[in-house]
């Protein structure tokens, strides 16, 4: 849970270290540029904390770590801005060096903040046996996620025992036309909520397939909304499919999606129907358990 959970902490983090300033730094950094004057003059905290989750994001998606150069690269900032937010982000205990090769990754502290956040989501306390389950009698990976925007995002993973199968972790988020969850939450959109996405999205809805069409979409909410499960055939990883529910609660408002993933042999045959009341039941479920 730790990629939920940074951000939270950052600011605290920060905090630790709001006094150490460029100057602070050392003779590795260049001078403070006249738009980065301004904007500290300008009491900017909030986008030095932003620059800062920018770069904790680009770390996210680097398990071996960045150099200085390369967060610069990955997030456009200039090298000596760059350094620096990495300097405050280790000395509040954000980050760690590797002094051998000078690359950057995300540090433990970052844990803590992650089991906090774990702590506060009784949802998912209330979810995971019901998943567990659900993993155990479909052999495959689940996933269960909320509704953040026109996406999804992804609260608790559970491996399944043939294939960890997981283009999507634990924090991320996905549009809602990517993956079995993001598509059955999609499917539960208002009228009007699904014109605004098909409108926002426009020219960005791009699978593995390719890119889809209005048609493509309000096809496919058609036959979720008929069949009450969506199914993405290899839509994010080759060979790999996943089918999935949305939970509703007392009045029918769905307050989660859960999804299975697995291999393409789980959807063939009796293996799809199996697969889809095995979901729609655990869907059930949580929707009684959250009531």
């Amino acid at each position: 849970m730790q990629a939920v959970g940074f951000k939270l902490g950052l600011i605290d983090g920060l905090h630790e270290r709001k006094r150490t300033s460029c100057e602070e730094v050392g003779d590795q950094v260049s001078p403070t540029s006249d738009s980065e004057q301004a904007e500290r003059s300008s009491g900017s905290r909030i986008a030095v904390i932003d620059k800062a989750v920018r770069v904790l994001d680009a770390l996210l998606h680097a398990p071996k770590g960045l150099t200085p150069t390369e967060v610069a690269v990955t997030t456009g900032f200039n090298r000596s801005t760059a350094f620096r937010l990495l300097t405050s982000l280790e000395q509040a205990g954000l980050l760690c060096k590797d002094e051998l090769s000078g690359r950057y990754r995300l540090g433990p502290r970052l844990l803590q903040y992650g089991e906090g956040v774990r702590a506060g989501m009784g949802l998912i306390d209330v979810a995971e046996s019901t998943l567990r389950k659900l993993s155990g009698s479909t052999r495959q990976s689940v996933s269960f996620a909320i509704r953040e925007g026109f996406g999804a995002r992804c609260l608790l993973r559970i491996p399944g025992p043939e294939v960890e199968s997981f283009a999507w972790k634990v924090g991320e988020w996905l549009p809602m036309h990517l993956g079995a969850a993001p598509q059955a939450l999609l499917s539960a959109l208002s009228h009007a909520d699904l014109d605004r996405f098909l409108l926002l999205q426009e020219g960005e809805r791009r699978t593995r397939h390719g890119l889809l069409t209005e048609k493509d979409v309000r096809d496919e909410v058609a036959n979720t909304r008929r069949r009450g499960w969506s199914l993405n055939r290899e839509g994010l990883t080759a060979g790999v499919t996943s089918l999935g529910a949305v939970v509703p609660n007392a009045v029918g408002t769905p307050v989660c999606a859960i999804s299975v993933a697995g291999l393409e042999h789980h959807y063939r045959g009796d293996g799809l129907e199996e697969t889809a009341v095995a979901v729609t039941s655990a869907a059930a479920e949580l929707g009684r358990l959250l009531r």
